[in-house]
């Protein structure tokens, strides 16, 4: 993690100007250390879900760290600033970002309806070996 850090912040200099633009952003890497270390201590009787618990906030920390140290960019260019993809740029029309945000509600509810139903229709007729 260490050396993938370095080398992160020798290749790709949006990261530096992210973290010193907005220093509030150091408590992502903290949060993946946190995680990294709560993960190795693991020694009690609930180790297995603390450890698990630990590893989420470790992902957790890194991906966020990762998003706060590019943003605004999804996916910058080393070579030439004008052809990096940018949230502005790779965003959809202003119409189609409405209709998903109206249609995302009823969906979810709807595969989350079907989802339960499909498990309590299952739950109880299957029988183990």
């Amino acid at each position: 993690m260490i050396l993938i850090t370095f080398v992160s912040f020798r290749i790709q200099p949006h990261l530096k100007e992210s973290f010193e633009a907005r220093p509030w952003g150091c408590v992502f890497p903290i949060l993946a250390l946190a995680g990294l270390v709560g993960a190795r201590l693991m020694n009690s009787r609930l180790r297995e879900l603390g450890a698990f618990l630990c590893s989420c906030l470790f992902i957790l920390g890194m991906l966020t760290s990762v998003a706060f140290g590019v943003y605004p960019y999804v996916l910058p260019s080393n070579s030439d600033p004008a052809l990096s993809l940018t949230v502005s740029n790779a965003a959809a029309p202003l119409y189609g970002l409405k209709v998903g945000l109206i249609w995302f509600i009823p969906g979810m509810l709807l595969a989350t309806s079907y989802f339960v139903y499909i498990y309590r229709s299952f739950s109880g007729k299957v029988k183990p070996m």
